[in-house]
């Protein structure tokens, strides 16, 4: 069964209902020009609920997770693509523990210096 989820990244490519499988690709063709993948929830209530994974220079990837509102807006970092694509799977279906391999802090900034 697909889940009610959108990816999308920076060169504008969007895929409804991805995979797994999708999931790691798309994580793994981040590059300097094509530094975000986002999934987004399409069954939710609001357009706030989504992840997003923002690959820096130094390789390092950006998340960012929201739930709903800016209340619930969530930053961390990690070096291990597979690390974060396991979070993405999780988070994509719904499994409970995804938030556990990271230290999750409230939003500051985004990568780009962005304050919301």
């Amino acid at each position: 069964m697909k889940e009610a989820v959108r990816a999308l990244n920076e060169r504008g490519d969007s895929l409804d209902g991805p995979t797994s499988e999708d999931i790691r690709k798309l994580l793994n063709e981040l590059s300097a020009k094509n530094r975000f993948l986002i999934l987004e929830r399409s069954d939710a209530e609001n357009s706030e609920y989504y992840m997003q994974a923002y690959r820096q220079d130094d390789g390092t990837y950006w998340l960012e997770h929201r739930d709903g509102g800016a209340d619930a807006h969530f930053q961390t970092t990690c070096r291990d693509i597979r690390v974060v694509a396991q979070a993405f799977t999780m988070w994509m279906y719904r499994i409970s523990g995804w938030r556990d391999a990271f230290h999750w802090e409230a939003w500051r900034e985004s990568p780009t210096g962005e304050v919301e």
